[in-house]
C-alpha cells in the first residue's frame, strides 16, 4: 500500500529486513548499510505493508545464490537474485534489481496524466 500522509511510517530496510539462511545476526549492520539506498524506493510504502527477506544458499561454495525477496501488500512478491561469489557484489546486484522492480510498481500505480480522451 502506498503511503499518502506524512504522519504514516515509511518502510525502511532497517525496519523491514529479516535475515534468512546463510546470514548471521552480527552481519546485519553491514548488510543494512549496503542495502540502505533502497530506503528512497521503499519510502513510498507503509512500513506495515512491506516485508524484506535476504537469504543465501550454499554460501562460500560453487553455486552460491543470494536472494532478496520483497512482499508488498496487494502486489505479487518481488524477487532479486545474484550468483556473485563476493558478498558485496551480490548485495549490490540484488539491491539494484529490487530498486528497479519497486520503481516499476510505483509507476504502475501512478495516475496516468497524459491519457487522451476521445
Amino acid at each position: 500500500m502506498l503511503r499518502s500522509a506524512p504522519e504514516q511510517h515509511a518502510a525502511t530496510v532497517a525496519g523491514q529486513l529479516r535475515l534468512g539462511s546463510g546470514f548471521a545476526t552480527a552481519e546485519r549492520p553491514d548488510i543494512i548499510e549496503r542495502l540502505s539506498s533502497l530506503d528512497n524506493a521503499l519510502a513510498a510504502f507503509l512500513s506495515d505493508a512491506v516485508e524484506l527477506e535476504l537469504s543465501m544458499k550454499d554460501r562460500d561454495r560453487p553455486g552460491q545464490a543470494t536472494t532478496l525477496q520483497c512482499w508488498l501488500t496487494g502486489w505479487p512478491r518481488l524477487v532479486s537474485t545474484s550468483s556473485h561469489q563476493a558478498l558485496t557484489a551480490s548485495l549490490v546486484e540484488v539491491r539494484d534489481d529490487l530498486r528497479r522492480q519497486l520503481d516499476d510498481v510505483k509507476s504502475r500505480n501512478a495516475p496516468q496524466r497524459n491519457r487522451q480522451t476521445l
